[in-house]
């Protein structure tokens, strides 16, 4: 009887050990999932998105080396005030457009024309189209009141092409180089 016990409290011991490592590899996997979506919201534009996920990043992993470094330029934009290009654009709403059959680059100017007027001439979007197959795609697109930057993901589903907001601009890439 003693030695059935044994058996089973090692057996017991075991598997509790097997779950705890399981746990913690579900942990640090959950750990990584929000690092990457925190890095994508900050490539993205979206930095209070960005600053919500690497936070919690940061409480789980203090030493996560990216994750530092990411909030550290969070913080410094939010500390200097630096309005991102995302949410000035955020503050824009197209009254209405209409594409028909229009080419991206025709489609990227006509919302450069589109917002100045609907800002008073305060914003007009830095777009910059990386691929000339992607300027050349033919789209139509007809919609009323818009904010420009859901104007912008617009185009860039409908043109196939992944939009990305930088410092100072919005870049359309294919799929084949948005990770360059």
């Amino acid at each position: 009887m003693k030695a059935l016990l044994q058996r089973v409290g090692v057996r017991l011991a075991f598997i509790t050990t097997l779950a705890a490592c399981s746990m913690t590899a579900q942990a640090a996997d959950d750990v990584n999932e929000m690092f990457q979506m925190g890095r994508a919201a900050y490539y993205k534009g979206d930095i209070e998105l960005a600053y919500q996920l690497l936070t919690q990043v940061e409480a789980s992993n203090p030493r996560h080396f990216e994750t530092k470094a990411l909030l550290a330029q969070i913080r410094t934009q939010k500390k200097s005030g630096v309005t991102t290009v995302r949410k000035s654009y955020e503050s824009v709403v197209i009254p209405k457009i209409e594409f028909t059959e229009v080419t991206l680059a025709e489609a990227v100017e006509g919302l450069r024309v589109l917002s100045k007027t609907a800002s008073d001439g305060k914003v007009i979007p830095n777009i910059i189209i990386k691929d000339p197959a992607l300027a050349a795609k033919t789209l139509t697109l007809s919609i009323r009141n818009l904010p420009l930057t859901d104007a912008i993901q617009y185009l860039a589903d409908l043109s196939g092409a992944n939009a990305s907001y930088d410092k100072h601009a919005v870049i359309f890439s294919s799929a084949a180089t948005a990770g360059n």
